[in-house]
């Protein structure tokens, strides 16, 4: 069965484009622009707060400062009809965008704790508003500027992407931190955001008049579509296990002893070397696999980490071998890289071309909604059951998940068969 779907079919006709060393490096950086804030509340912030004594319950609610990139695909049909047309299709809203970053980092490195819990989360909302505006943009110039083709290389750069945010905007914010106090670290992460403002200006898109534009975006278009809806409940079957058992590694590494300092180099040093490799190692399988089929295979991966994990923990052997956590958590890391670059291939496959920032966005909004959820749950489950037993439950939350998953990408690949029956081998 070839991994095409019935919404690529449409443009399989159009001329085959070669991705250039320069068109990747600036969906890498523009991926990074966006993953440097977010990745500060992702590792640095959970690992700074649960090092001032902060319950466990309420780092895990910081999931809910993500609550604008669940609900993103509102406004995701206005980002793909409105522009200026001088500036062009996406630049308009990747240069808005990124000066609203700059300029919310700056208040929160001006704004600390001190101000009162009310101006955190005001901020907080502001720099998740915008990052996910910008988002939508970038998902919609990855779709339209790469090839059926080469959508494995789109998703391998967006999973670079954000592997460096996590290096960058995790380990070096939280040395920085360490060292030099939360303004030096937060006016420094606001240099480097808007450092990246620089590939907006090398991004080349389609000239105006070239785009479909007698249909207008709509989000109605989209859920007409039976594989956009098939995709939605594979996200949700497939997802809600990963995110509790993420959001709880850095409190589990604080409760362990590891300094803030070790752990910004394991998860977004060490980590992010190993999303690396893992993106890029996908991308080449994804030439020889289906990426639901590659998908599936890391969920397997997934489970079996899961099991170990809870094992180790409840016969203390983490206790005995500081360093055997680190190795999960890298081991937990190279899977969530690998999977999350399988799902985004996907994603863009599942995309129609006349409105790719809507559909990309109403997929990926789906994911995180599901994934927030689950981050924002975690630390109610893990401080009533403890660790191990968590991670138990996990194991065979996964196993479920893994094949409901299978039973989806099945009656997925029926219906392709049966709408398109060329595309059978």
């Amino acid at each position: 069965m070839s991994n095409l779907n019935p919404s690529s079919v449409t443009s399989s006709t159009a001329p085959l484009k070669t991705v250039t060393t320069l068109g990747l490096s600036v969906v890498v950086v523009l991926y990074l622009a966006h993953a440097l804030p977010l990745y500060f509340y992702n590792v640095a912030l959970p690992a700074i707060l649960r090092s001032q004594g902060v319950d466990l319950r309420w780092i895990g609610m910081l999931s809910l400062l993500y609550i604008p990139w669940a609900f993103k695909f509102f406004w995701a049909p206005l980002i793909d009809r409105f522009y200026i047309k001088a500036l062009g299709k996406r630049k308009t809203w990747l240069l808005l965008t990124q000066m609203a970053l700059v300029f919310g980092v700056l208040v929160l490195a001006w704004t600390q704790f001190d101000y009162g819990l009310t101006e955190f989360v005001v901020v907080g909302l502001w720099i998740s508003s915008f990052a996910a505006t910008q988002d939508i943009a970038i998902d919609g110039y990855t779709v339209e500027a790469f090839n059926e083709s080469e959508y494995r290389l789109g998703s391998m750069a967006q999973s670079m992407g954000v592997a460096l945010g996590s290096m960058i905007g995790g380990a070096v914010t939280l040395w920085l931190y360490q060292y030099y106090g939360w303004k030096v670290a937060l006016t420094s992460l606001a240099v480097m955001t808007a450092l990246t403002m620089l590939a907006v200006f090398k991004i080349q898109e389609k000239p105006i008049s070239d785009q479909t534009t007698h249909e207008r975006p709509s989000l109605i278009r989209a859920f007409k579509r039976k594989d956009m809806l098939w995709a939605l409940l594979l996200i949700v079957v497939y997802r809600v296990v990963e995110a509790p058992a993420m959001a709880m590694l850095n409190p589990m590494l604080i409760d362990l002893k590891w300094s803030l300092s070790q752990i910004g180099i394991l998860m977004s040093v060490v980590g992010a070397g190993v999303g690396l490799v893992a993106a890029v190692s996908a991308a080449y399988l994804l030439k020889k696999v289906q990426a639901t089929r590659l998908l599936l295979w890391a969920g397997w991966c997934r489970t079996a980490l899961y099991a170990l994990l809870g094992a180790a923990i409840l016969l203390g052997w983490l206790t005995q071998w500081h360093l055997l956590l680190g190795l999960f958590v890298v081991a937990l890391l190279a899977i969530r890289y690998i999977a999350m670059t399988s799902l985004y291939a996907y994603f863009m496959q599942t995309s129609s071309k006349k409105q790719a920032g809507t559909d990309f966005t109403i997929l990926v909004c789906f994911e995180l909604l599901v994934y927030f959820i689950g981050g924002a749950s975690s630390g109610f489950l893990a401080k009533s059951l403890g660790y191990g037993n968590f991670y138990v439950v996990l194991t065979i939350a996964s196993l479920l998940s893994v094949i409901l998953s299978q039973l989806i990408i099945s009656q997925i690949q029926k219906n392709v068969s049966v709408q398109h029956p060329s595309l059978n081998p």
